[in-house]
């Protein structure tokens, strides 16, 4: 004999293939490996999927280390590891502040620039090959609704 709890248990397996939870990990995981897959291919071996978030955070004027941490949801004890890995990867230099001596401002080097140009690139062929399976027109109403609870969410970012 099925137990409420056996019955509330096959209600929630039943909606976990509909769960947005459950689509968007998928999504991630499909496009992390796609774009690993692209990078590896353009000599970025020692790149590591996991930097990305603090590389597409660099702007072109540069960053202090407790705001990239702030934007990138980490500790800044956390961010100083990640920056001295990525400097040593010659990803990232690093400057003194020029106002605030215990702050270090954080910028793109050549090779890290090269790097989010590579990344875009990747990003926009496998964005156009999405499209090729659900079609020009639901992608884009996919972008629309997500930027919708980005901008929501997330204002200003």
């Amino acid at each position: 004999m099925e137990s409420p709890l056996d019955k509330k248990l096959q209600d929630c397996l039943a909606a976990r293939p509909r769960m947005l939870i459950r689509m968007v990990s998928l999504m991630k995981k499909d496009m992390d490996t796609r774009l690993m897959e692209q990078l590896q291919q353009r000599g970025y071996a020692d790149f590591k999927m996991g930097d990305m978030v603090f590389i597409a955070n660099i702007a072109p004027e540069g960053i202090i280390n407790n705001e990239l941490a702030k934007k990138a949801h980490i500790t800044k004890q956390a961010m100083s590891k990640v920056v001295k890995n990525l400097e040593a990867a010659g990803y990232i230099i690093t400057r003194k502040h020029e106002s605030d001596n215990r702050a270090t401002v954080i910028f793109l080097s050549d090779k890290g620039k090269e790097l989010v140009i590579a990344a875009t690139e990747s990003v926009l062929e496998i964005e156009q090959y999405y499209s090729s399976l659900t079609g020009v027109t639901d992608m884009e109403a996919m972008k629309d609704v997500l930027q919708r609870l980005v901008d929501i969410l997330y204002p200003g970012m």
